[in-house]
């Protein structure tokens, strides 16, 4: 996927930015690369690399696919690995999948994953950071405040974590039966 100078983009974990140039660069000794330099608001400034399309960058979502977001985020959540690091992994690489959809799910399994388990540190930022970014996305393809966006994020995944909660209730009465 190429981009253009000017284009809004999405980067995984830094969230939306803006293109601001093509340029070969050398993070490396002895290895030139094409980058793209991506001008996040706030100041900072992250470069990836053109011919890497496992970055997870992206163009801006469209407006028609936050209906299905929606229904994503309400959805049953998909559980998580009990092990820290496959779990970390595991989410890193749904997020490299460079689509919302793959943002929403693995922002709703780990607001679900939670509720049942506190969790703390790193996971804990990974968390607040996807949320985030998803949340920026959010209020500038509905064109709504962040704190607009975050709220309307926040009630669909107390619909998915209220869903599964009574689901689980289910399952432990018919048991019981």
């Amino acid at each position: 996927m190429m981009f253009k100078i000017g284009d809004t983009v999405v980067h995984p974990q830094h969230g939306v930015g803006h293109v601001t140039k093509l340029e070969d660069r050398s993070f490396e000794p002895g290895v030139t690369r094409r980058y793209y330099e991506i001008s996040i608001p706030g100041g900072s400034t992250v470069w990836v690399p053109v011919d890497l399309p496992s970055s997870g960058l992206r163009r801006l979502a469209d407006r028609s696919e936050l209906i299905h977001c929606r229904e994503i985020l309400e959805a049953h959540p998909s559980p998580l690995a009990e092990d820290g690091r496959i779990r970390q992994s595991g989410l890193a690489i749904r997020l490299k999948q460079g689509t919302i959809t793959a943002h929403c799910e693995v922002v709703r399994d780990l607001f679900a994953y939670s509720a049942h388990r506190p969790i703390s540190g790193p996971i804990a930022a990974f968390l607040q950071a996807t949320q985030g970014v998803l949340c920026q996305e959010w209020a500038l393809v509905e064109g709504i405040t962040l704190s607009a966006a975050t709220y309307e994020v926040g009630l669909l995944l107390e619909k998915s974590r209220l869903s599964l909660k009574a689901s689980k209730a289910l399952a432990l009465a018919s048991e019981k039966l």
